[in-house]
């Protein structure tokens, strides 16, 4: 396993990226020796624990043109492969647990596989919409002929028939498990997960079936760039049962559909500027369509990683923290976002009786919502993970709640929608009704917090004392704005 990636080649031979955006910093270099523990190396920084690299070049490597309905479908087919491996790796490792009767490691595995198949309806769903806008005689996506469904579809195999025998030896009472057990019961956990994730495997395989081809002329596999893809859930993995893979994955995924969405809003805004608010409605409507497909990713990390599963990763993650993510955090969230409503805001002081206008004002309104959705959801992992009592993040912040949620609260109060709008917002950090009890010493928040926080301190003395590895000074820099 190598986590080192060089990252700031990237830019320069991938058509969907301007010539000015930047993937990662030139901290992103190659050193001759990794830090390792127990399981495996540990991440020099954020570009290379997420395979970004690989994940650039399957962009690059699609031969549709940016900024299209084609494009769109694409980037949506290429997150289907990255959940594909995904299911089958956590399948082969279901079928295991069940050939050991470790109904308590199945189980966990189960709910993974159920929301895996949940992203990918999220993700089948956005395919149909896109593809309602071309036309009807668009030849349909061979989702089969996929080397992602290739895989899946054995693994499904494997997985049904060790259960299916386990129930004819009398391994389980399906019946009686079905009929007399609830959610307290590992073994109706599994069974529940099965009928579930079946279910949703006909809604997606059907949605993607009717789904357009973006390119019928190209091999899917071609047209995918599907070894990338392959070679970027593969690249890295760690010794023992982890969840490590998953978790890249549900970080991967947002990063290719947001490099599409930072694309189609600089398109936008390049648009409006030139006056053609038609074209910039346009380029909104398809970034639009991806805002649920990457907020869909973050819930399995919230409902399934344990504190106890996300320390078995934890220290191989390195020096990195998810505000690393330069499409994400900088280029979306804050360069594009910024310009964006500086733009909107021109055009309604200069054209106000422009037809299209009020169009363009509620994509700046969706897009503010998502971002700030992001972000709320966003504050589950440290909190689940890290617990309170002052814990440290990787990357050396004294508290990692407080750090993310001060970082939630800055930007909603620099917001660039409400510094631009004439209306007054109610802004994005307003307390709720239940703020202060949730705080207060009445609810069982603050004690859940502080066990977090104890254990994560406990297991991670060397974060929380900036020891060896750790002592080092996180590499990351704020990249170069994306200014358009």
């Amino acid at each position: 396993m190598d986590l080192t990636t060089a990252a700031d080649r990237t830019a320069a031979h991938d058509p969907h990226t301007p010539h000015h955006a930047t993937t990662a910093t030139a901290a992103a270099e190659t050193s001759e020796a990794s830090a390792r523990n127990e399981r495996g190396v540990i991440a020099e920084h954020y570009y290379a624990l997420q395979s970004l690299r690989a994940i650039e070049d399957a962009r690059a490597e699609t031969t549709v043109e940016p900024v299209t309905p084609e494009a769109l479908l694409v980037g949506l087919y290429q997150s289907a492969e990255i959940a594909l491996h995904n299911l089958s790796d956590l399948l082969d490792r279901a079928s295991g647990h069940l050939e050991r009767r470790d109904v308590d490691r199945c189980v966990t595995a189960l709910h993974w596989v159920r929301s895996f198949h949940r992203v990918l309806v999220r993700l089948s769903v956005a395919a149909l919409r896109v593809s309602g806008g071309l036309r009807d005689d668009t030849p349909r996506w061979d989702v089969e002929a996929t080397p992602a469904f290739a895989e899946f579809a054995p693994a499904l195999r494997r997985f049904d028939r060790q259960l299916t025998t386990l129930a004819e030896q009398g391994g389980v009472d399906v019946d009686r498990v079905i009929a007399e057990r609830g959610l307290e019961d590992s073994w109706f956990g599994v069974l529940h997960c099965v009928r579930v994730a079946n279910h949703d495997a006909r809604v997606w395989s059907s949605n993607l079936a009717k789904s357009a081809h973006p390119a019928p002329d190209i091999a899917p596999e071609k047209l995918l760039a599907s070894g990338r893809l392959r070679h970027a859930v593969h690249e890295h993995h760690l010794a023992g049962d982890t969840y490590f893979t998953q978790f890249r994955a549900l970080h991967q995924i947002p990063e290719l559909l947001v490099r599409e969405i930072d694309d189609r809003i600089e398109s936008a805004i390049l648009s409006a500027r030139e006056g053609d608010v038609a074209l910039a409605v346009d380029a909104l409507d398809g970034a639009a369509e991806l805002f649920d497909p990457v907020e869909v990713c973050l819930p399995p990390i919230v409902d399934n990683l344990s504190t106890h599963d996300y320390h078995q990763i934890r220290e191989n993650l390195g020096l990195t923290s998810g505000s690393h993510s330069v499409s994400m955090r900088f280029h979306l969230f804050t360069d594009l976002y910024e310009q964006f409503a500086q733009e909107l805001a021109r055009l309604r002081a200069e054209n106000a009786g422009h037809p299209l206008l009020s169009r363009l004002e509620r994509h700046g309104v969706g897009l503010r919502v998502f971002i700030f959705a992001w972000r709320d959801m966003h504050l589950h992992l440290p909190r689940n993970n890290l617990g309170g009592m002052e814990t440290k993040s990787l990357t050396g912040a004294p508290d990692a709640i407080r750090t993310v949620r001060k970082m939630r609260d800055n930007a909603a109060q620099s917001d660039a929608m409400a510094r631009h709008d004439v209306a007054e917002h109610v802004p994005m950090s307003t307390a709720g009704p239940l703020i202060g009890y949730l705080d207060g010493p009445e609810s069982s928040d603050g004690m859940l917090l502080a066990a977090t926080g104890a254990s994560t301190q406990t297991n991670f003395r060397d974060v929380q004392e900036r020891r060896d590895f750790f002592s080092q000074a996180c590499p990351f820099a704020r990249p170069p704005r994306r200014v358009v």
